[in-house]
């Protein structure tokens, strides 16, 4: 009975662990956008005029914040926090009042970059 009962406990947590990790990935997710692909930012990210060092802040990021990223484009190539591309993303974060706001590929959370599924400038 006991050997029993330990296989069942031991298949239940299984199942609860897989079941969390099923919705761990969607739990944060930004909400759809009307012209893009919905992601998140970053704390601490600027947003940017365009793809490139010098152009001119918008605002900073305070937290992990929505975005709807419309494309993709090669800018200048950034390294931080031992993450190096070129890659900048276009599009509109949350907070602030721009539809042509632009976040260094290092700080836009899509998993690649270039993302998969989000077109070339």
């Amino acid at each position: 009975m006991a050997k029993r009962f330990t296989r069942l406990a031991a298949t239940g947590t299984a199942i609860g662990a897989a079941l969390s990790l099923l919705g761990a990935g969607t739990a944060g997710a930004a909400p759809s956008g009307t012209s893009g692909h919905a992601t998140t930012v970053q704390a601490n990210s600027n947003v940017r005029s365009g793809p490139f060092l010098a152009a001119r802040i918008h605002g900073t990021t305070t937290k992990v914040t929505a975005a709807d990223i419309d494309c993709w484009l090669d800018g200048d190539r950034v390294t931080a926090g031992g993450y190096t591309t070129n890659v900048w993303y276009r599009g509109t974060v949350a907070g602030y009042d721009r539809s042509n706001a632009w976040v260094w590929g290092g700080n836009v959370n899509v998993g690649a970059d270039p993302a998969p599924g989000i077109p070339g400038c």
